[in-house]
Formats: structure tokens, sequence, C-alpha cells
């Protein structure tokens, strides 16, 4: 399991985060892996917030363009080694 810690726009993370958004598209320079965690910090606010999301699924090739993957995930609590 590995922690990603990744930059993103704060709609779509307020989208995430309300579970209206459940799925990610990212170029896949990082060899994702499902049961990884994505780290997004909100860097809108004073303080910013992180927020932690498990990859559950990982899609890839049908209908996506090359080196992109459609990642399925689902908010979690901060990971022990986070």
């Amino acid at each position: 399991m590995i922690l990603h810690r990744l930059k993103i726009e704060t709609n779509y993370l307020n989208n995430l985060i309300s579970g209206t958004k459940k799925v990610e598209i990212r170029f896949n320079d990082r060899d994702y892996q499902k049961g990884d965690v994505l780290e997004f910090c909100d860097y809108s606010k004073l303080n910013p917030e992180y927020h932690f999301f498990q990859i559950t699924h990982i899609h890839s090739g049908l209908g996506m363009e090359r080196n992109y993957v459609c990642l399925s995930v689902q908010k979690t609590d901060s990971p022990k080694w986070a």
C-alpha cells in the first residue's frame, strides 16, 4: 500500500468529500494499485485540510486514453503512516 500525495482543484475535492464524485481520472505515472491511498490537500483554506481516499478499483484500457486510469475511491481516515 502506497500513499500518493496529489494536487486537486477545490471543487473536485469537495465533490469527492460529499460522495457525489466517486472516481478520479489520472495519468498513470505512479503505478496506482488497488488499496493505495490518495492524499488530497485543500489549500484554499487558511489552515489546509488533508483528505484521504483509498483506491477500491482501477479501470484502464477500454474507453480510456492511453496511460490514463479511472480510480474508484472511498473516503478513509488518515492512514497510520501518513
